[in-house]
């Protein structure tokens, strides 16, 4: 009775410790934002709209605003299949200014696009001009003609 006692307290303190370790590991290389910048998707994400427009006028972009936030379960998915893949990713990352914006901090950018659920993206351009929308967690199917359609509408003007 005793050793079964043991056992069991062993394999506790072992995937208790196992878990703590685990946790305070993943929790550190985790970061989704710092002051200017949102890490989602393998992308690099400015915080502030305004200085998405300021680098969308200097560079003559367009600006995807990523409307996001952490409790979403299906933003991770669209992080990954459609922001994560590689088409889009490299058009997104050469041919656009990226705002990312997490709806529970920016309501008022919500509110003021008539965004009310993540993930949605939302396409300007630098005079503040919705040029398209994609609400929901759509596939790169579905992601990359509007990725393509708009920034080839922003160069030909």
């Amino acid at each position: 009775m005793k050793t079964k006692k043991l056992l069991s307290i062993f394999v506790l303190i072992l995937l208790l410790g196992f878990a703590y370790i685990t946790y305070n590991t993943s929790l550190e290389k985790i970061r989704f934002s710092d002051q200017n910048y949102s890490y989602l998707g393998d992308l690099t994400w400015y915080r502030s709209l305004d200085r998405g427009f300021e680098v969308a006028q200097q560079e003559n972009k367009p600006i995807a605003v990523y409307f996001w936030a952490i409790w979403c379960q299906y933003c991770a998915g669209f992080q990954a299949n459609t922001l994560g893949n590689p088409e889009i990713k490299s058009i997104l990352e050469k041919d656009y200014v990226l705002v990312a914006m997490d709806l529970d901090l920016d309501r008022d950018v919500a509110r003021r696009y008539g965004v009310s659920y993540p993930p949605y993206v939302l396409f300007l351009d630098s005079n503040d001009r919705v040029l398209d929308r994609v609400p929901g967690a759509v596939g790169p199917g579905t992601f990359l003609p509007i990725v393509t359609q708009v920034r080839d509408q922003v160069r030909s003007k």
